[in-house]
């Protein structure tokens, strides 16, 4: 038995109750056969665009996962387009932004892959209402795709937390207290920094970037938890997870660089996730610390942001 639909960012899909490998059952392709059935009945569904919109980003280069998932989503597709007309597009549609125009044009078969992108700088927003975006069609078949961002840069300690499918969060602790997050650091003090990843959902193609206080330095030694080893351990203790993080298997790539960390996984089923490694503090000075994010690579609407902090290293005591 399938879930109903999940919607999200990156589209809608339907996941499978539990896994039952024996019938070949996966999300991917119970999602295909939904949309097989809806593109022949119910064409008009407004989930039926949004099903293909996850079909289609989530599949692996050119293929899907497996010659089943692969097939019944290639029949999906094929049944999506004779129903919409998708290929047989003819409309025209504008843009306006409070009421002055922005852009506009002409859908045909021949441009459907051309994209319009609009840009406006963020001072020609009113402050003292709300800001009205207006895009509109004429009839005729196809569908019109859009999407719409508002990019802010804020001073960091005025970053706060955000939620918009992900929840990450960044500690640091001293080496003999892995329970009391800290904020400042001795000259030379080597630190674990704690990163945390919800899931509520699955996800698919996954970064996690978590930029470091210009006062420290991150420690790239070979660790179980580093990239070098990637197997889920047999055994496991509540001190490992303090210590050792939990579901760092999942991540394909760790990057130590000079400024941030960055993990990046090509799947991460629903769950909690726990990545750590050691810092070092190597500078003298109070500074910003830009907030951890973490977003899916190819729908970043699907996304989610740590707090902006400030953290402190003081002189070595001698």
């Amino acid at each position: 038995m399938c879930s109903s639909d999940l919607t999200s960012a990156s589209g809608t899909h339907w996941e499978e109750g539990q896994p039952d490998r024996w019938n070949w059952n996966t999300d991917t392709r119970t999602t295909a056969i939904i949309l097989s059935v809806l593109s022949q009945i119910d064409p008009e569904n407004s989930l039926n665009a949004n099903a293909v919109r996850w079909l289609i980003n989530h599949r692996r280069n050119n293929h899907w996962s497996g010659t089943q998932e692969t097939a019944w989503t290639l029949m999906a597709l094929t049944r999506w387009m004779i129903a919409s007309g998708e290929l047989q597009a003819d409309y025209q549609y504008g843009v306006t932004l409070n009421g002055e125009q922005l852009g506009g044009g002409e859908a045909q078969s021949d441009n459907l892959r051309e994209a319009l992108k609009l840009k406006v700088d963020i001072t020609q927003l009113v402050s003292d209402e709300a800001n009205r975006l207006l895009i509109a069609r004429d009839d005729g078949p196809g569908n019109l795709y859009y999407t719409a961002h508002l990019n802010v840069w804020l001073p960091v300690d005025q970053v706060k937390a955000l939620d918009q499918g992900l929840v990450v969060s960044r500690n640091y602790y001293r080496l003999n207290d892995l329970q009391t997050p800290v904020t400042q650091a001795e000259h030379g003090e080597l630190l674990l920094g704690r990163l945390a990843l919800v899931v509520p959902n699955a996800v698919h193609y996954v970064v996690v970037d978590d930029p470091l206080p210009a006062g420290l330095e991150a420690v790239d030694q070979n660790l179980e938890t580093s990239p070098q080893s990637t197997s889920v351990p047999q055994d496991y203790t509540r001190e490992d997870m303090f210590r050792k993080g939990w579901g760092w298997w999942h991540f394909s790539r760790i990057e130590y660089r000079d400024e941030k960390v960055i993990l990046a996984a090509d799947y991460l089923p629903a769950g909690t996730y726990i990545y750590t490694y050691l810092v070092r503090a190597g500078s003298v000075g109070e500074f910003y610390t830009i907030p951890p994010t973490a977003q899916e690579f190819y729908f970043p609407d699907v996304y989610g942001r740590g707090d902006g902090s400030l953290f402190k290293v003081t002189p070595a005591q001698p």
